[in-house]
């Protein structure tokens, strides 16, 4: 098994160009993304309604430890041009490659 960390990267949807530009940027191998994701949080909630637009994306990548601290480094300096509601979120899960 080969260990690993996993970012999940949650973004607001009309960002999500401009975040997979910054990934090319800071030479990210390889990512998964879902679009269109609905839900609530302290940004406030993104259904895709008009009571309640906009939707997020969730962009997934993983690397050795090195590589995620330096890509974490990038993506706070990245949140801080998040407007208010825009929110970007980023979490680390251990993971391990099984196969």
């Amino acid at each position: 098994m080969t260990d690993q960390t996993m970012l999940m990267i949650l973004c607001a949807e009309e960002r999500v160009e401009e975040l997979i530009g910054f990934l090319d940027r800071y030479d990210v191998g390889g990512f998964t993304e879902l679009q269109g994701l609905q839900g609530a949080g302290s940004t406030g909630k993104h259904l895709g309604t008009r009571a309640f637009p906009g939707t997020v994306s969730m962009l997934l990548t993983v690397g050795a430890a090195a590589e995620i601290a330096r890509l974490t480094a990038g993506l706070e300096e990245f949140a801080k041009g998040c407007r208010p509601g825009q929110g970007l979120r980023v979490f680390a899960i251990h993971a391990s490659q099984v196969v």
